[in-house]
């Protein structure tokens, strides 16, 4: 053998090796490779198990809440709702306190409002024949009219406000669709004054609840000086027709 096939030779041998060392390389990565998904596929058999048992949980947890969540929503809702009633028929009540002093020979007050109790005065002081004016009742009338106003006035009460401020809440709020009966804790918390500056403040906006309190103790002051309750109970309902029909 010359030494040019002897160098060819020593050659084929290198690369075989060469070869040979990168098949056992291949084959170490290709086993790594397989080992490598098996991993990947234990794990995902166990994420799969524990998505099993802790999904459901969570969304079982999820409506739970959404529907506890909406039940209290409701039950607030009525109650916002049926706080907002009380506050428009103290309001009410409170209007027919005014004219029920003011006018104290009258039963029944139909296109009565405080906020036109001057003219109401007026009006009824004055023969619609004779066109006579009573100075007397007039003078008594608008007597009774100054010290109640004034009265009220000692509260934050402003005839020029609080009238239209009344007939506001009732319009927007109504006022309660049945009257308490005697003996019961509802009617007890409508003899409570600060049960209803509390309901004032659950269910009225910001903005007005210092005027609606206002409104409370002016109805307040009324009925310890007749000795009457906040809102009439269900058998002494009097035949007053709503001023705001």
């Amino acid at each position: 053998m010359d030494q040019k096939q002897s160098q060819e030779l020593k050659k084929l041998r290198i690369e075989n090796a060469e070869l040979l060392a990168e098949s056992a390389e291949l084959r170490k990565m290709l086993g790594l490779m397989y080992e490598n998904k098996d991993l990947r596929s234990a794990l995902k058999k166990k994420e799969g198990k524990v998505r099993g048992i802790s999904i459901p949980k969570r969304c079982h947890s999820e409506e739970r809440d959404k529907k506890d969540k909406l039940q209290a929503t409701c039950r607030d809702h009525k109650l916002v709702q049926h706080y907002q009633r009380v506050v428009g028929e103290i309001a009410f009540q409170l209007d027919r306190r005014i004219l029920a002093q003011i006018f104290q020979e009258y039963n029944r007050f139909y296109g009565f409002l405080v906020k036109n109790v001057k003219e109401k005065i007026l009006q009824l002081t004055t023969c619609p024949l004779s066109h006579k004016v009573d100075e007397a009742e007039r003078s008594k009338l608008f007597e009774r009219r100054r010290k109640l106003f004034n009265t009220l006035k000692q509260f934050g009460y402003d005839k020029h406000i609080h009238p239209y401020f009344t007939e506001y809440l009732v319009n927007t709020y109504g006022v309660l669709k049945d009257r308490p009966w005697p003996e019961t804790d509802e009617l007890e918390s409508f003899h409570r004054p600060e049960d209803l500056h509390r309901m004032a403040a659950e269910s009225m906006p910001c903005s007005i609840v210092d005027n609606v309190n206002i409104i409370i103790d002016c109805l307040k002051c009324l009925a310890e000086e007749d000795g009457k309750p906040f809102i009439p109970l269900v058998e002494k309902v009097p035949a007053f027709a709503s001023p705001y029909v």
